[in-house]
């Protein structure tokens, strides 16, 4: 399960390593999907496509995820194009991006000689406000009532999480972990939703996989909220994860570092590589720790031998926690 670094949002990269289990997107379509629609799809033959399908244009306002799926009951090469879109704010133009995105898929089929196909989009949305804009390209486009035959029509699925109740969102899963995840990114209740969907993550993940993702988890919640502190974090993962023994904690330590080491870096370059380096690493390393941060304005004003005792003092903090 590895994110895609490239993407400028932590969000898109944190629903495309989600969606990157097949089991996962299997999941979303029959949670999201009227039963009679879900019969009709082969669920077994998914698949991501092999290729992006669309423009440069439109990659600015979607973030393309495109899977294949065969229908249950046709023994030809009829395919039916499922488009992802994810979404943190509500947009009243998503309607007619998809309409754009719809369109190109097709353009494209024809061009290589494929037959049209169907394409279902499915917008999961994880704004902290209800979706309260337009979900259809009639709602765009305010005509008299002989003139909407003229109008193209389609059905856009909305997955609005901030319309799913806690109880929907209950259940040993990786995939209702993840929901509930996004619902309270933004949220102010993140912090008391934590455990709960951490411990789900630590027991149902694969054991072969579960620290990757497990960091993968941690990347998106430093990265991707500011409705809990770092350190804050990691005293949550600390109390929810101490008693599975999991080395998880030196691991995140190692990641937290290189990024606190790449910020003093950059802001105690007037004092050398070497200070920014240690102020760095002692930020992480307390964060790591569970311990308050030291404000880089008081560290600036320590001499290097007084920083480097403070790196090893907290070096051998963590070196026992390790041990424990």
């Amino acid at each position: 399960m590895g994110g895609d670094e490239s993407l400028p949002n932590s969000h898109d990269r944190f629903i495309r390593h989600f969606l990157a289990e097949i089991d996962h997107v299997r999941e979303l379509i029959t949670w999201q999907l009227p039963t009679a629609v879900v019969d009709e799809l082969d669920l077994t033959s998914i698949q991501p496509a092999k290729q992006s399908f669309v423009n440069k244009t439109l990659r600015e306002n979607l973030s393309d995820l495109v899977f294949n799926v065969r229908l249950a009951h046709d023994a030809g090469e009829a395919m039916v194009v499922l488009l992802f879109e994810h979404k943190s704010a509500p947009d009243e133009m998503t309607p007619f991006q998809v309409l754009r995105y719809m369109v190109e898929i097709c353009q494209e089929r024809h061009r290589n000689g494929q037959p049209l196909c169907c394409v279902i989009p499915i917008i999961l949305y994880h704004g902290p406000r209800p979706w309260r804009v337009a979900r259809s390209i009639q709602e765009l486009i305010d005509v008299p009532k002989p003139l909407k035959p003229y109008i193209p029509q389609f059905s856009l699925p909305l997955i609005d999480l901030s319309q799913c109740s806690d109880e929907e969102l209950r259940g040993k899963s990786i995939f209702l972990a993840t929901m509930t995840l996004l619902k309270y990114i933004k949220r102010d209740e993140l912090a008391e939703q934590l455990p709960g969907v951490l411990s789900l993550y630590r027991q149902l993940l694969p054991p072969a996989t579960a620290l990757e993702s497990l960091e993968v988890v941690l990347r998106y919640l430093v990265n991707g909220t500011d409705r809990i502190t770092r350190e804050d974090l990691s005293t949550l993962v600390a109390k929810t994860l101490k008693h599975q023994g999991t080395s998880l904690m030196p691991t995140i330590a190692e990641q937290w570092l290189k990024e606190g080491m790449e910020q003093g870096i950059e802001q105690g370059i007037e004092r050398g590589r070497e200070q920014g380096e240690l102020i760095g690493k002692i930020q992480a390393f307390q964060a790591v720790l569970g311990r308050e941060t030291s404000q880089r304005d008081e560290l600036t004003k320590l001499s290097t031998a007084e920083l480097k005792r403070i790196v090893d003092e907290l070096t051998s903090a963590i070196e026992q926690n390790r041990s424990r």
